[in-house]
């Protein structure tokens, strides 16, 4: 859901519901691209009660943000745009670290966030391949994580 899209908000909603309901059949993830509707998402999320983990997807949010994602049980994967605070306050076990909206490496990103957490890249690289092999069991890419986690 996202503001800026020129779709009404409430057609947004009404096709979000159904990526929820869809993830809910498929028993899998649902990975959230959300833009100034945190509100909504997370009155969804209390409203359809869903068994399946969420993922927000490139947060940038402030902490009041993060932690309102977080005691809903929203995992919260953060880009190479970040609020600082935000991923500072982030628990490693609710944390993924994400590339996609820009052509780039993703080791420069672990190498600065395993800074700023004061932990080193190995266990960092470790905790997201845990967080990964929790909520996709049924990936056929742990070999592929555990050999980056371990590089």
């Amino acid at each position: 859901m996202d503001r800026r899209w020129e779709i009404p908000l409430p057609d947004q909603e009404a096709a979000f519901r159904q990526h929820v309901a869809e993830s809910e059949r498929e028993a899998k993830p649902l990975v959230i691209h959300c833009v100034r509707t945190i509100e909504e998402i997370l009155r969804v999320r209390k409203e359809v009660h869903p068994q399946q983990p969420w993922i927000m997807h490139g947060f940038r949010g402030k902490p009041q943000q993060l932690q309102s994602l977080l005691s809903a049980g929203i995992y919260v994967s953060f880009g190479l745009h970040y609020n600082n605070e935000s991923l500072l306050d982030c628990p490693l076990e609710m944390m993924f670290l994400e590339t996609d909206d820009e052509v780039a490496p993703i080791e420069p990103l672990y190498k600065e966030v395993a800074q700023l957490k004061g932990i080193s890249v190995e266990d960092l690289k470790l905790k997201i391949w845990e967080n990964a092999n929790k909520l996709f069991p049924h990936l056929a890419f742990s070999p592929l994580i555990r050999t980056f986690a371990n590089n």
